[in-house]
């Protein structure tokens, strides 16, 4: 058993070369399309974040404006309950006030007291 016979000729070294060529140039374009696809899908990424991005800084400041209007109205309502209460009366007021009603019904009373005995007589 013996080799087979080659019919056709060795490749010369011509061949082999453009053969290498092609195949880096083939293998370099592979890359090449590879990394392109690569980059847009990072642009796409990027762009997607960068809206993203966008929308939520504008929800942001949609929210914090709303805050601060918020934060006004509390700081106005605080204002407005501190003048109604300062309007109240005091415990001391009150107590006074307890007095010279009760003086009042005293004075009532003896009123109706001496009209009461202005009748009986």
């Amino acid at each position: 058993m013996g080799l087979p016979a080659v019919s056709e000729p060795p490749w010369g070294f011509v061949e082999w070369f453009v053969t290498g060529i092609s195949t880096l140039a083939v293998s370099a374009a592979a890359f090449v399309w590879r990394l392109m696809a690569r980059l847009e899908r990072l642009s796409n990424s990027i762009d997607h974040q960068r809206l993203d991005f966008d929308t939520n800084k504008e929800a942001n400041e949609a929210a914090s404006l709303r805050l601060s209007e918020r934060l006004a109205q509390i700081h106005e309502d605080h204002y407005r309950l501190r003048e109604t209460i300062s309007a109240l009366p005091s415990r001391g007021d009150l107590r006074d006030l307890e007095v010279h009603i009760g003086e009042r019904i005293e004075t009532l009373a003896a009123r109706f007291d001496r009209a009461i005995e202005n009748r009986g007589i």
